[in-house]
């Protein structure tokens, strides 16, 4: 088989680039993935002032805190999508996929690999053996709005990140030692101190030879190749649309057969696993004291600090016993919860939080990454905010294969800055 063909075999095929021409300043084109920040609207509309006039994918995306306005916003996007691809905003770069290299202000270099996956290999079903599977279950009533800006879009723009259980690291070895071959493509700083990113072309059919192999290997040891930690519901709206496509037209060449994705290795130590907190809005503390401890098995201590309580989180969690860290205008407290049903903390608390919020107990949850956001947000009268601890990424994929999806919104790959930001494209229409 060529390597198309093996690449194929392993859910991969081989995109058509297309990248913003020389003169678009990438540091006004680069914006952060648009779920993140998603309880600041000030964020994305500072993001607007900064790149007033400028070539930007901020005009081609919907920031979560808008979701509610997808009416007005989303045929928008769309016209912005056909301008850049007809006025020359973006060129075509060729076939291949784009090695990059990232730096945080957190981490000193992580590694991608952007691809194209195929989306007959991947399917959110609860309990569907696929190539590519998801790390939290798919809410289905998140996907409508996310499928509508995808129908119309002419342009596929990721930012989704999905993992790869690499232990050898042989992938991402190869692509490092051979960078010197390849074509830089780009190399700039990121906006506001995001950090610095660096992409080299792949697409020699020698070089794409051996990563066909490396992806081949990996598949042959494993039960699933890939697991999508970032940007799930993005990609299960993918499929959906896909679905619709492929079954009412019966065109199994079609782009949107395939969504672009950046790959990374779980075990390169610049991919950090972040908890994601939680923050109930309009929520009475004395209300949700009581109902918690009415809950079997739960207890609450009073903590001193921040720091205490981050610090007994971090080191008290064991099977059957989880803990949360709950912060209020009024201070610090844990959460204990005795759930011998459950594998993850996130899992022990959804199975209090969930009903009791059904019950219309508290305003609205949102889900927080970074401990200054939720910080600042706690301390809002009124508020409730919910530290967890990060999971541990090293059985990250036995219990993915064991278990299935985690719970929604359990961990997260970095801080917010350290999302994927929008760059490359290709075109989703024949």
């Amino acid at each position: 088989m060529n390597y198309k063909e093996v690449l194929a075999n392993c859910g991969i095929a081989v995109p058509e680039l297309l990248l913003p021409n020389k003169t678009i300043s990438l540091e006004k084109w680069s914006v952060v993935a648009c779920d993140q920040f998603s309880s600041d609207s000030s964020y994305w509309d500072k993001i607007k002032i900064q790149t007033k006039g400028e070539a930007s994918t901020v005009n081609l995306i919907l920031p979560e805190c808008y979701l509610d306005e997808s009416k007005s916003r989303v045929p928008e996007i769309n016209r912005n999508m056909e301008r850049y691809l007809n006025d020359g905003t973006l060129k075509s770069a060729g076939s291949g996929f784009i090695y990059l290299e990232r730096t945080t202000p957190w981490t000193e270099k992580r590694k991608g690999l952007i691809l194209a996956l195929d989306l007959e290999a991947y399917s959110y079903e609860a309990g569907a053996i696929a190539q590519i599977r998801p790390t939290e279950g798919t809410v289905l009533e998140r996907l409508p709005v996310r499928a509508q800006i995808r129908q119309n879009a002419v342009l596929d723009i990721p930012h989704i990140l999905v993992l790869l259980d690499d232990a050898e690291n042989k992938l991402f070895n190869y692509l490092e030692r051979n960078k010197s071959t390849f074509d830089e493509v780009y190399d700039f700083n990121l906006a506001d101190n995001a950090g610095h990113l660096t992409g080299f072309q792949v697409s020699k059919a020698s070089d794409l030879d051996v990563l066909s192999g490396i992806f081949d290997e990996l598949r042959s040891r494993a039960d699933f190749l890939f697991a999508v930690g970032d940007g799930n519901h993005s990609l299960a709206a993918a499929k959906q649309l896909w679905n619709k496509i492929r079954d009412e037209s019966g065109d199994m060449d079609h782009p949107a057969r395939y969504a672009l994705v950046e790959i990374e290795n779980i075990h390169d130590p610049g991919v950090r696993f972040e908890p994601i907190h939680r923050i109930l809005f309009d929520c009475p503390l004395s209300d949700f004291k009581t109902d918690f401890l009415s809950y079997p098995g739960t207890v609450i201590r009073e903590m001193d600090s921040w720091e205490k309580m981050k610090e007994e989180v971090e080191k008290l969690n064991q099977e059957g016993t989880f803990t949360v860290g709950m912060i209020g205008s009024e201070g610090c407290s844990l959460l204990i919860l005795d759930d011998p049903k459950a594998t993850l903390a996130s899992e022990a608390f959804h199975s209090f939080l969930d009903p009791w919020m059904k019950k219309g107990k508290c305003g609205e949850i949102d889900y927080i990454h970074g401990e200054s956001a939720l910080r600042n947000l706690s301390e809002t009268a009124g508020n409730l905010g919910f530290y967890l601890a990060p999971i541990n990424k090293n059985t990250f994929f036995q219990f993915i294969n064991k278990r299935g999806p985690m719970p929604r919104k359990t961990f997260s790959i970095g801080e917010a800055e350290e999302k994927r930001y929008y760059l490359e494209c290709r075109k989703l229409i024949p």
